[in-house]
């Protein structure tokens, strides 16, 4: 664990310095992706029991906005 512990460390020290070499707003930047994110992968859709509930393992309405967000993607 500490040997990834200082990779992780290694990761965010080279971000952290691009972004300021790039005068990059790194609050804007995540907050930026964690929108994208969640617009991609809606909460009130994910289940945790979708695998109990489906055979599949995911809730039929997700897979729904998954495919039409993909399209638009292209």
């Amino acid at each position: 664990m500490e040997q990834i512990k200082k990779e992780l460390a290694d990761v965010f020290i080279y971000a952290l310095d691009m972004a300021v070499l790039l005068d990059l707003d790194t609050e804007q930047i995540i907050k930026d992706k964690l929108e994208h994110v969640n617009k991609k992968f809606p909460a009130k859709l994910m289940r945790k029991n979708a695998k109990e509930e489906s055979d599949s393992g995911t809730d039929p309405q997700y897979l729904k906005i998954k495919e039409e967000y993909r399209k638009k993607e292209k």
